[in-house]
């Protein structure tokens, strides 16, 4: 058997770690936009033009609403490959499959660097590099990016700090901090390197550059966020002892990678968590018997501390408490242990130990990788995963609404709607389609069942009357108008307030060509409002933006009746009146 842990010449080991990578995520090349993806990339107009990059630094990182994320550099990332590739997904993917390959050749550097072991470097970038838990940040366009472009900066960060570069280091460590929020832990790596690894005096004032850089990254973010002061959304969890058993489920997952998930639904006791916690206190024990071992102790080290913001002991803006992507820094620390006991062994053993994981692992990455094809396989996969939590079933029901496909979306909003953490907003927003669907009767439970949650939201009165007027029922359509005035103060100004808001957020969506989306929430301001002017002119643009001239019109000559002067609606009715009059085949110039 070849001896692959142990070539001599190191160009043949990075050649070897790039070519098993691309033969891994291959078949990732015919795959599309998928989840978040769409918001991010497909219709975010920001991307369109380089000369927005420098509003990226004063920009939240958005989905449908506010995240508290900041990260500029992995937007100008998305910038830089719409502007290569336009929107086919072929570009972002070998994009993300090129900072793949990036993390897992500094990672090599890195090992080589701190420890002067060669072997030892090139098995655990073999490890790290097709171990199936970073499949997910591969694949996830959105979703995975800001890591991968997040960890080749902070290990090219790492890689300068030992070698003494540290103006570079500086620059690559600030990059890394506006790519993603985990590389600000990356100066207590610098700690382990110097005091345990180095055996130096620690001089606090050799850290204080990057101290100026995260100070000057908070300020910048403070510009960019809802929540500006960074330390008021910085709070500890209720759920604190979950966290030990957080730590062991992604140790587990990286121990036997075969059944991993794309939504996890965790569910445990206090008792199973007080025996990970024994868990984990054994394992820091033995980390703490070997801490002669350097290599082992700084994987556990690596493995812990990138693991702190992902295991609730700061809750997570996210449908679940687990997901692959959140490991992908630990993934390191783990790969760096196992390639620590793996050369311990004889030679000849260690090639087919490394070997037999790494063609276990590529098979694994081949399957799941097919997960990620499309939204329909993703949100089908994603629903299995999970299927008692709403989100599966719900990006499928939206994924049919927004193709036509209504019996299948009503199947599966019917679905989501049923499992007890939707939230009364996902109600009542499934509500809205199920009435546009003439479903008044599954619209009207859900409604209720809206209200149980919170009656504080104006929508759901609006709808139950309008639904209940509609079954020829005035009583009762006025009995809740009346108990809409009693719970919720100046009730008509909140419905003028929802109207707007509703209006706001489908204008963005017609400027993003989205206009399924952008009918469905324009059509929840005219359930709230029907006389709402500014609601029937935005009907009327997106009858003109997609060629349905009789449906423009109606809406533009409705809005125009009860407010003659309205501009708007008076220059998009004189398109719509120009494009009919342009005669077939004919193009705009």
């Amino acid at each position: 058997m070849p001896d692959l842990t142990d070539s001599p010449n190191p160009l043949c080991r990075l050649g070897l770690i790039i070519l098993l990578v691309v033969a891994v995520y291959g078949n990732t090349l015919n795959h599309g936009f998928v989840w978040d993806d769409t918001d991010i990339i497909v219709h975010n107009t920001l991307l369109d033009n380089l000369g927005n990059i420098p509003q990226f630094f004063l920009s939240e990182d958005k989905v449908s609403a506010a995240t508290g994320y900041y990260r500029p550099l992995t937007y100008i990332s998305f910038a830089l490959d719409r502007a290569i590739w336009g929107l086919n997904p072929l570009g972002f993917t070998i994009t993300n499959l090129v900072l793949h390959i990036l993390v897992a050749l500094l990672f090599y550097a890195v090992i080589a660097a701190l420890f002067t072991k060669e072997r030892l470097a090139f098995v655990a970038a073999m490890i790290f590099a097709v171990h199936p838990l970073a499949g997910e940040t591969v694949n996830f366009h959105a979703g995975g990016r800001n890591t991968l472009l997040c960890a080749s900066f902070a290990l090219l960060s790492l890689l300068l700090y030992t070698k003494g570069k540290y103006v570079l280091a500086i620059v690559c460590f600030t990059c890394a901090i506006f790519s993603k929020e985990f590389a600000l832990l990356l100066p207590l790596v610098f700690l382990f390197h110097d005091y345990r690894l180095q055996q130096k005096k620690v001089r606090f004032s050799a850290y204080s550059p990057y101290f100026i850089t995260i100070i000057c990254y908070l300020a910048l973010r403070s510009f960019a966020v809802q929540q500006a002061n960074f330390l008021e959304t910085i709070r500890f969890s209720k759920q604190l002892w979950l966290t030990p058993y957080l730590v062991v489920r992604y140790l587990l997952n990286m121990i036997y990678p075969f059944q991993l998930k794309v939504m996890y639904d965790e569910s445990t006791t206090i008792s199973i968590c007080i025996l990970c916690l024994l868990v984990v206190i054994l394992l820091a024990g033995s980390v703490f018997m070997y801490r002669r071992d350097k290599e082992l102790s700084f994987s556990a080290y690596w493995f812990l501390l990138f693991l702190l913001p992902v295991v609730n002991i700061i809750p997570l803006v996210s449908n679940s408490l687990i997901a692959d992507r959140y490991a992908y820094f630990s993934l390191m620390g783990f790969a760096l242990g196992m390639a620590t006991l793996i050369c311990k062994a004889d030679r000849r053993v260690a090639t087919a130990v490394t070997i037999i994981l790494c063609t276990g692992y590529a098979l694994a990455d081949v399957r799941q990788n097919n997960v990620w094809k499309d939204d329909e396989t993703l949100f089908t996969r994603m629903a299995n995963d999970a299927p008692e939590m709403f989100i599966g079933y719900r990006n499928l029901g939206l994924y049919y609404y927004n193709r036509g496909d209504m019996a299948h979306a009503e199947r599966y909003l019917a679905i989501a709607c049923s499992k007890p953490d939707i939230p009364p907003l996902f109600l009542t927003g499934a509500a809205s389609i199920f009435v546009e669907a003439n479903m008044l009767d599954k619209a009207e439970e859900l409604l209720l069942n809206s209200l149980k949650q919170d009656s504080a939201n104006p929508e759901p009165y609006v709808l139950l009357k309008m639904i209940y007027e509609q079954k020829g029922n005035k009583q009762l359509a006025d009995s809740y108008l009346s108990k809409a005035r009693e719970v919720i103060p100046a009730f008509e100004v909140e419905v003028a307030r929802m109207a707007e808001v509703f209006c706001r957020e489908g204008e963005k969506f017609i400027a993003e060509h989205n206009y399924i989306s952008a009918k469905n929430i324009v059509w929840r301001a005219l359930l709230a409002k029907p006389d709402f002017v500014p609601a029937l002119t935005d009907m009327g643009r997106l009858g003109y933006e997609q060629d349905d001239f009789a449906t423009a019109t109606r809406y533009l000559e409705n809005a125009l009746a009860l407010d003659p002067s309205n501009s708007a609606a008076k220059s998009t009715l004189s398109l719509v009146h120009q494009k009919q009059a342009k005669p077939t085949g004919s193009r705009e110039k």
